[in-house]
């Protein structure tokens, strides 16, 4: 039976990998496509970059099935994984978050992991990834109005989507993934403030970092939350 188990893990991260680069390739259409149609200027970037986006889309998805051993559950992590991803590509080029992006990706993120937690008996999770998307999109707001601008609007409706997950697999994830985007956003900002001649007038995206900690949060959030319990 273990090696059965087994064999299915490695189909469902095969299979997670493949769905994770085809959401980089929607990330990446997402990023160009959605801002000029905003009236937005574009952003040129080398090819790389977007084989980057591709490639990073399916690490996501093969890792992601650490925490996530579920084909119920796949497709809604995998949305989860596009719509981020194309989120923190249009930050990063323009220091937006488009509503025409997070509320379709909100919406069917949760439709999704409502069919999977129909399928997979875990309802539970499911009211507890709602208020995870309440209180991560509550704690933004006040830190927002406490830091008078520290975070946007677009930030902080982003929330709402990244806790909505985060909270889905526990409590202490959506604590891994809030604490890990703060810091990570906070010595980005640091950097850019010491190391670019435009200082305090830079533009800063803080979208990206809050995907990157939810993604760390989302993938090693456990083993994370063992550290940090035998660390104390």
């Amino acid at each position: 039976m273990d090696l059965v188990s087994t064999n299915a893990s490695i189909v469902l991260a095969v299979v997670a990998m493949c769905g994770g680069l085809a959401a980089g390739a929607v990330a990446i259409a997402l990023a160009r496509l959605i801002p000029p149609r905003m009236e937005v200027e574009p952003h040129i970037r080398p090819s790389w970059w977007w084989v980057a986006a591709v490639l990073a889309g399916g690490a996501y998805g093969w890792l992601v099935t650490r925490s996530v051993d579920s084909w119920a559950l796949l497709p809604a992590f995998l949305v989860f994984g596009a719509a981020t991803l194309g989120i923190a590509l249009i930050d990063l080029d323009h220091q937006l978050i488009p509503n025409r992006v997070l509320f379709p990706a909100l919406g069917a993120g949760a439709a999704l992991l409502a069919i999977g937690s129909l399928v997979d008996g875990e309802l539970g999770s499911l009211v507890r990834g709602l208020l995870g998307g309440a209180v991560y999109f509550l704690i933004l707001l006040v830190v927002g109005l406490i830091a008078r601008g520290g975070f946007g609007m677009g930030d902080v409706k982003l929330a709402l989507l990244l806790g909505l997950f985060l909270g889905y697999l526990g409590w202490d994830i959506l604590m891994i993934g809030t604490v890990l985007a703060v810091l990570l956003g906070g010595v980005a900002s640091i950097l850019l403030l010491v190391f670019t001649s435009k200082g305090r007038d830079a533009k800063f995206a803080y979208g990206p970092y809050l995907v990157l900690g939810a993604w760390i949060a989302l993938i090693w959030g456990e083993q994370l939350a063992d550290w940090y319990l035998r660390a104390s």
